[in-house]
């Protein structure tokens, strides 16, 4: 999730400390004010990062020293609305990297700018819910294992930067997956997959369920997660990812599975999966594709996010879902948590996050289609962020061995979601 998180890995650490904590034991030299609880797990970082870490201050320097082919790059003006500021700046790629060590969320909206004041000029799909004995049954065939294998395999990924090879191959190994989870549905059902690539190396990955009629006045529904991972101190550090985001994409996976396999033909228009790239990058990958949509002309009725959904069994204010208000569709937001109440096993509410804060679903709602967000509790519990939101998320502490709640919830509230959007095409059979 890109929002107003950390203050430094969340633990104070300073540079210098967390490169310390990244060395391996033998080589730990501990300032006395920094607990060996702390620290963090160790994983393989060049010394030649851990160096520069040290030498550097500045991310932005620390980078260049190591590649100094990206000065340039790094130099270039961006326009970015840094959450919790009214208006936006432009600053330079580089200021993404200082902006994210000071724990700063923002959008990068450089090639976007006519987007920025869109009036909302969708109006959200809001079907009275009548799917349940289609809906229910499909619960049980949820697969925590498969979760738990798709979630330990991303997070084995070094990290998976949109801007680095790491994001690039991570992205081509889940557009695998979904391919392989294809190849097993029934013959009548109609999938297309596609990279949906950008200037950076990560691609975003788009599965598309089509009706058994294509209907260009139908509404498409979308659900989506972003498969990227940062480390908010420094890009070239080990960034996990288990909690932010790979707990979403983990889940609409399992979901896109269990629809596939059981033979799922929308009625109502068709569904779309998508797998965000550069979320940390400023919305990068989703404000392209929903540019691209409204480009099109397309008609979507309801969008919904999930970001963040592995922590709810910690949550200090109990088990809760977070449909977050922020910059979403009021009216959508209402029938999602109607939708909880009729399928979900725990409670859902209304929250808020700091204005201008959130994550995908935002570029969304700026380019004129309906979205909610749904999230892991309140952000603003105990009066101030992150609330009941993962404390380590952006930094090397979001591991699975953390985040071992999968979010059940997650997957039960996305096929209830598609189904009771897009109905389900059973003349076939």
């Amino acid at each position: 999730m890109n929002c107003n998180l950390l203050k430094l890995l969340a633990f104070g650490l300073s540079a210098s400390q967390v490169s310390a904590s990244l060395r391996p034991a033998s080589q730990v030299v501990l300032d006395s004010q920094v607990s060996l609880e702390n620290t963090i797990p160790v994983r393989s970082v060049d010394d030649a990062v851990l160096t520069a870490l040290d030498t550097y201050p500045d991310p932005v320097d620390a980078l260049v020293s190591l590649r100094p082919e990206l000065a340039q790059e790094l130099a270039e003006p961006r326009l970015l609305h840094v959450f919790g500021h009214d208006t936006p700046q432009w600053m330079t790629e580089g200021d993404k990297l200082r902006l994210r060590r000071k724990g700063h969320g923002f959008k990068d909206i450089t090639d976007y700018q006519e987007e920025v004041d869109a009036s909302w000029a969708g109006k959200a799909h809001l079907p009275e819910l009548s799917h349940q004995s289609l809906v229910k049954p499909l619960f049980s065939k949820i697969s925590t294992d498969n979760m738990r294998d798709v979630l330990t395999h991303l997070t084995g990924f070094y990290n998976r930067y949109y801007g680095d090879v790491y994001g690039e191959h991570s992205a081509q190994w889940l557009h695998d997956q979904i391919a392989d989870i294809i190849k097993t549905a029934p013959f009548h059902t109609h999938i297309s997959l596609e990279y949906f690539t950008h200037p950076f190396p990560q691609s975003s990955i788009i599965a598309r369920f089509e009706p058994k009629i294509r209907n260009s006045s139908l509404p498409q529904t979308i659900i989506g997660a972003h498969q990227d991972s940062a480390n908010y101190l420094f890009p070239l550090l080990p960034a996990p990812g288990a909690d932010d985001d790979g707990s979403g994409t983990v889940s609409i996976l399992e979901a896109f599975r269990v629809l596939a396999q059981s033979g799922f033909v929308p009625k109502n228009g068709p569904v779309e999966f998508h797998w965000y790239a550069a979320e940390e990058g400023g919305l990068l990958g989703s404000q392209a594709i929903a540019r691209d949509k409204k480009q099109q002309g397309a008609k979507i009725g309801a969008m919904l996010e999930f970001d963040m959904t592995a922590y709810i069994s910690r949550n200090s204010s109990g088990e809760s879902i977070g449909m977050i208000k922020t910059d979403a569709d009021d009216a959508l937001t209402a029938w999602v948590i109607s939708l909880s109440k009729e399928y979900i096993s725990i409670p859902a509410a209304v929250y808020s996050l700091s204005p201008g804060a959130g994550s995908d679903y935002m570029s969304f709602t700026q380019n004129g289609f309906p979205s909610a967000f749904a999230s892991e509790g309140n952000p603003l519990a105990n009066g101030r962020f992150p609330g009941d939101f993962d404390p380590y998320v952006h930094t090397s502490k979001d591991t699975l061995d953390v985040d071992d709640e999968l979010g059940y919830f997650s997957f039960e509230l996305a096929m209830a979601f598609i189904i009771e959007q897009a109905g389900w095409d059973n003349t076939w059979r």
